[in-house]
């Protein structure tokens, strides 16, 4: 069936809007890769002193929230890996590595900041919230984004075992899934099939918004889709 020819529009205006986004990402990087910085980015950053690590105030009051670990570059640019956390069920949804200036770095805090209250953490303690969030959702079923192998190789020597906070993911116990605007009929029945397999048909939580439109020929889905990974084989 042919698409309403405003919502069409629509569609190819946000398509080219977050194509210009990706450009002004790439040369934002000052860099050959783009807006995800290779290998050799983050294993120079991988060394380099830590700049600072950041975590949202309220992560495990609303489930969601970037964890920002970064590195004062030999140039004086700044490396970071940014890590978009669902601590009540689907771990690690996004992240990415950039090196960029430190007013591009300042910016795009900024941005960060109007949806979450950032607080200064520990080195280690950034670190064991990634990685346990990771832990826990595999355990699940899940597996975490594409380049979360690549972002969080900006961890380097840093020791998780040094942090004494203790983290607690799911809510009230058990997996909590809250669906997206983006999230089509299909993703959903497949989330929490995975999680009535490995949970029980009561040992999960489930909140799907009412009133959002899908958008079933969405960008960020399709990438969002690849993020879920299912450990299952059966």
């Amino acid at each position: 069936m042919a698409l309403d020819p405003r919502k069409r529009q629509k569609k190819l205006a946000k398509k080219a809007a977050k194509r210009k986004a990706a450009v002004a990402a790439k040369k934002a990087t000052g860099g050959p890769s783009g807006f995800l910085a290779g290998a050799g980015q983050v294993a120079l950053a991988a060394s380099a002193p830590i700049h600072e690590c950041l975590m949202p105030q309220e992560l495990f009051e609303t489930g969601m929230g970037t964890v920002i670990v970064s590195r004062a570059l030999p140039n004086g640019r700044i490396g970071a890996s940014f890590f978009l956390l669902d601590v009540f069920c689907l771990g690690v949804k996004s992240a990415y590595f950039m090196a960029m200036s430190h007013e591009e770095y300042d910016h795009r805090l900024s941005i960060i900041e109007q949806q979450e209250t950032l607080t200064a953490t520990s080195p280690a303690c950034a670190r064991k919230v990634v990685e346990q969030a990771e832990a826990y959702v595999r355990d699940l079923g899940f597996g975490p984004h594409p380049d979360y192998q690549l972002a969080k190789r900006i961890m380097g020597d840093i020791d998780a075992t040094a942090c004494p906070t203790s983290f607690t993911f799911g809510k009230d116990g058990k997996p909590f899934f809250i669906a997206g605007p983006s999230d089509t009929p299909a993703r959903l029945e497949k989330i929490t099939a995975i999680l009535t397999k490995r949970c029980g048909p009561e040992g999960f939580h489930y909140m799907v918004g009412m009133g959002g439109e899908l958008d079933f020929d969405d960008e960020e889905f399709e990438v969002d889709n690849k993020a879920l990974e299912v450990d299952d084989k059966d």
